[in-house]
């Protein structure tokens, strides 16, 4: 695994004060950066695409434009393998059951989850919205959800709402195991950062404590149950990215994994049984580009680490989430680029195939998707023309035969 040897992007603040107060290991010897062969990455969440989201839930409940892509204009069929195989049996009972953790021993004067109830979910989620004169307008939310189902199976969902200071769009907004607020690259409009920051909850404000190699906006990411960091392709400077970098939280430095087969922003991506699943997206930027249906697979415990492609969605869409769930890939919701998807793809590690899942009620995409109680529940989304947010949640029964609209209870 090679490091990036480059200087630090000019769009990035404080350049200056961050290298002379902070530590950055973006200039070691590349000779000794290798992923330990045998460590295993748990997810404590899924797919992000620079938008939204991570959560966090108590243990007491279970649970450019220019650059040619390798499969040349194709969705990944020509070049893919017809399955990527992995066992379930493989992930171990703690991939599965942490990866929703307390937030207890964070320092207080960060720490955002407090005074937690039994059963109650906290999310983070980022997302824009536009006005009547079309000025863009970023939000970033931490939502504590709580639940509750009665006798006949109809779900109320009560939800804290707090409003975090505004920052960039395109953002990746994480929730660490210590219930610390992690806000990652992002644009004002005209520029592309690649700041990491934390939110400091005494002052309110976001304090920079990092930088990636390269500013991007609308990428995904992932963060693993340990606090690493994925984040995969997006928009750069001035092109569509397929740069992959790994955050390392041990030693707090970025390293440089293989690149995409095929640029893309807006796309999705999860990780199961240390392997990253990155699906989906768009080459281009507005009117211009194509989105995709391709999946992409890198295997983490690999020597020589390379992409390589997967069996493709039966849509391509964009601005989707994916979850693992049940030992299972699913692809919800989404864009065409045209109008915004209800339906759900699920991958079958096993068959190696994609079949069509339950669709939402609501049409949605840039949205959240979250395990509870060993159900599945998404909730959010903005309208096609980004002036409304949607606010009804729904929860895949517990047959994961068909969502249901949740009741709304309190709501602030």
């Amino acid at each position: 695994m090679d490091v990036l040897r480059k200087a630090l992007p000019d769009d990035c603040l404080n350049k200056a004060d961050f290298l002379k107060n902070e530590k950055n290991t973006i200039g070691e010897d590349y000779n000794e950066i290798t992923l330990n062969n045998e460590e295993v990455f748990h997810p404590t969440n899924f797919a992000t695409n620079g938008t939204s989201d991570a959560c966090r839930k108590p243990p007491l409940s279970t649970n450019s434009i220019q650059v040619v892509s390798n499969d040349g204009d194709s969705d990944g069929d020509a070049n893919c393998a017809n399955s990527v195989m992995t066992n379930p049996q493989q992930t171990t009972m703690k991939e599965r059951s942490n990866r929703y953790v307390n937030g207890a021993e964070a320092n207080e004067g960060n720490r955002q989850i407090k005074g937690e109830e039994e059963g109650e979910v906290h999310i983070v989620y980022a997302y824009v919205v536009s006005d009547s004169k079309k000025t863009i307008l970023s939000n970033s939310e931490l939502i504590s959800i709580h639940i509750s189902t009665d006798k006949d199976k109809n779900y109320t969902v009560k939800m804290n709402i707090k409003k975090l200071p505004s920052v960039r769009n395109g953002h990746f907004l994480c929730l660490t195991k210590n219930g610390e607020i992690l806000s990652i690259g992002g644009s004002d409009g005209e520029k592309k950062y690649g700041l990491v920051e934390k939110f400091c909850a005494d002052k309110q404000t976001w304090k920079q404590i990092n930088l990636m190699h390269f500013p991007r906006s609308n990428f995904c990411g992932v963060c693993t149950e340990n606090d690493d960091l994925f984040i995969l392709g997006g928009e750069g400077k001035h092109h569509i990215l397929n740069s992959v970098e790994y955050y390392d939280s041990k030693i707090k430095s970025w390293r440089s994994l293989p690149p995409l087969n095929c640029v893309r922003h807006s796309a999705s991506a999860a990780i199961f049984n240390n392997m990253i699943f990155v699906l989906g997206g768009k080459d281009g930027i507005g009117d211009y580009g194509k989105v995709h249906k391709s999946m992409e697979v890198l295997n983490l415990k690999d020597k020589k680490m390379k992409w390589i492609m997967g069996k493709p969605l039966k849509q391509a869409r964009l601005g989707h989430a994916t979850v693992i769930f049940q030992d299972k890939l699913y692809a919800i919701g989404g864009s065409t680029g045209v109008k915004d998807l209800s339906s759900v793809e699920i991958y079958d590690f096993q068959r190696g195939e994609w079949t069509g899942g339950p669709s939402l009620n609501f049409s949605r995409s840039n949205f959240v998707v979250f395990v509870w109680n060993n159900q599945l529940v998404v909730y959010g989304g903005v309208s096609k023309h980004q002036r409304d947010l949607i606010k009804r949640a729904e929860i895949l029964n517990e047959d994961g035969t068909r969502w249901l609209l949740m009741n709304e209870d309190g709501s602030k």
